[in-house]
């Protein structure tokens, strides 16, 4: 069921049409509709959708139904700069994604040079906040955390946990897996853990048996991973397969493909940073969730909701812009003040970054709750 609606999703993205249409308001989207977060792009797609049907069905924004022109990145920063290149030839008002930390990097030069605003929701790359806003790239706008902020958030709530002492570290070979590896092994020692190993692995590692072996003779208390939707999954599975029961910390996906292995029993124990719960109990969420539920037959997770909330941030950027000219669209979101689903309040800092709030969430007798909310100073 899962792959039949990626395909067609794909197929969708596929019969887009190749330039913008003058009649409408044309949004890029820069997304990994292929490749190891192909289920997550889907999820961030249904996000996507939702707001556009929302805001069509109220008579779209400044008079003009709004569309998404969408191209596949494959998680790849070579064709994530192909994607950029065709959208900004398209001349889109704006482009949602990248989705992968990898490919918003290779995109934000071209977006900077032809002067049109990118928000993405999901990329966590600590380089990303680096080089927005002050950091040279006044186009970029990011409204989750960071790496560095979602692990100062968990190494903090973790110092305060003596179950986990002993760390080892997993991550993939990219830009995330790198800088989540990073942020937590720098919080780790001044919050009293100790990193005995690290370890990366290619995208789309065939089998993690090898690895798990020798990181399980290490005797750690926990495994802390970094690892996008696909391997993440074949790690879980491998691990269940092996009878490894150590628990996880790091940012492992409390929901998605995961819920298998969550509710098998083989993430027990586990704790990870995250930026959206459909758990978070305020209307708008409560309302996004049914929504989400009622359409697709399960609860939203993190790229439902990034989808979501970035389009709905971008539309209103666009409304209170009171135009579709990129620059005016960027000089709004510098401005905007915007309320997220759960109920946090979005603005952008110097760096244009809109992430403030970190959810601590934890898995006990094969269920996920929310061990605690960190706002961002």
């Amino acid at each position: 069921m899962l792959m039949r609606t990626l395909a067609a999703v794909i197929g969708l993205s596929l019969a887009l049409p190749m330039t913008a249409n003058a009649q409408n308001i044309v949004i890029g989207a820069s997304v990994p509709d292929t490749g190891p977060a192909a289920a997550p792009a889907m999820w961030q797609r249904w996000g996507y959708q939702l707001a556009l049907d929302e805001a069509n069905a109220a008579g779209g924004v400044l008079g003009k139904k709004i569309e998404l022109l969408a191209y596949d990145n494959h998680c790849n920063p070579s064709e994530a700069v192909n994607v950029a290149n065709k959208l900004i030839e398209a001349k889109v008002v704006a482009i949602v994604g990248a989705h992968c930390s990898s490919a918003t990097l290779a995109t934000m030069p071209l977006i900077a040079a032809a002067k049109i605003p990118l928000i993405d929701g999901i990329a966590s790359s600590p380089k990303i906040t680096e080089l927005s806003g002050v950091g040279g790239n006044q186009w970029t706008f990011r409204i989750n955390p960071s790496d560095d902020d979602m692990m100062n958030a968990l190494g903090l709530y973790l110092g305060q946990d003596s179950k986990f002492k002993r760390v080892a570290i997993l991550g993939e070979d990219t830009d995330f897996g790198r800088g989540g590896a990073a942020a937590f092994a720098a919080v780790a020692k001044k919050n009293g853990l100790e990193v005995i190993s690290t370890d990366f692995h290619p995208q789309n590692y065939p089998d993690f048996t090898s690895l798990l072996t020798r990181i399980q003779q290490s005797k750690p208390d926990a495994i802390a991973i970094f690892q996008l939707a696909g391997d993440q999954i074949n790690f879980l599975r491998n691990a269940m397969q092996l009878g490894i029961k150590i628990p996880y910390i790091g940012r492992f996906d409390p929901g998605g493909n995961n819920l298998q292995i969550i509710q098998a029993g083989g993430m027990d124990g586990s704790i990870t940073a995250w930026t959206y719960s459909y758990l978070v109990d305020t209307p708008a969420n409560k309302a996004f969730a049914a929504e989400v539920e009622k359409q697709h037959k399960t609860t939203p997770v993190l790229q439902t909701w990034a989808g979501y909330d970035v389009m709905r941030l971008l539309l209103k950027a666009i409304k209170e812009a009171g135009s579709t000219d990129p620059t005016a669209i960027r000089d709004a979101l510098k401005k905007i003040e915007f309320t997220n689903v759960m109920g946090s309040k979005v603005t952008f800092d110097d760096h244009n970054q809109g992430g403030k709030v970190v959810l601590i969430e934890g898995i006990a007798d094969k269920q996920v709750k929310i061990l605690k909310e960190v706002t961002l100073k």
